[in-house]
């Protein structure tokens, strides 16, 4: 079997359109992390693989319209926000400040202080995930960084799934004290790039 991990995403499309399952499950893994950092910004991180995996679900029901798509990264990015979106809706919350911050985000793109603010944003997470507990962090790091789902980070931390889920609420809930100083419209544009 080819290898198309470190194939373009092009190439991948391509097979993804002749029906290659391989090849979709090679886009899935490139993105997951990504997915996972813009959905978890508005759900739990159980609703969150709930999002994604309906978005990539939808994507995979539906490849033929993902011919001549040029970027699937805005592509992806534009699916998670709209299944974001209707997740929220179905739940009663309101949508509208979401919206407007998704809308403004490629107006950021063009400002040239643009990089420093990330830079300083990417800074104060940095100290926030290391000064968590000890298993706080870990389990943040095993569901964010290596990408574990709750029951295999929750059986390799020998704790139940709830368990896991409280110290993530908490590492969550730290991450976000700090950089809502820095704005939605930010922190959303630091997820796309």
């Amino acid at each position: 079997m080819e290898n198309f991990g470190k194939q373009s995403d092009d190439l991948l499309i391509r097979q993804i359109l002749d029906d290659s399952q391989y090849a979709f499950n090679q886009l899935f893994d490139k993105y997951y992390d990504y997915a996972f950092d813009v959905t978890s910004l508005y759900c739990n991180f159980q609703d969150a693989e709930e999002v994604i995996s309906d978005v990539f679900a939808k994507l995979w029901t539906n490849r033929q319209t993902l011919e001549g798509i040029s970027n699937f990264k805005s592509y992806l990015f534009i699916s998670l926000k709209n299944q974001c979106l209707n997740y929220l809706r179905k739940k009663k919350i309101d949508t509208l400040s979401i919206e407007n911050s998704f809308n403004q985000i490629a107006n950021r793109e063009n400002d040239p202080h643009f990089q420093i603010e990330i830079d300083e944003l990417t800074a104060k997470v940095e100290d926030v995930i290391a000064e968590l507990p000890p298993k706080c962090k870990e389990a943040f790091l095993l569901v964010r960084e290596e990408g574990l789902k709750y029951k295999e980070a929750a059986k390799k931390l020998f704790i139940s799934e709830n368990t896991l889920d409280v110290h993530l609420k908490k590492a969550t809930k730290r991450i976000l004290e700090v950089i809502k100083n820095y704005g939605l419209k930010l922190l959303i544009l630091f997820l796309h790039l």
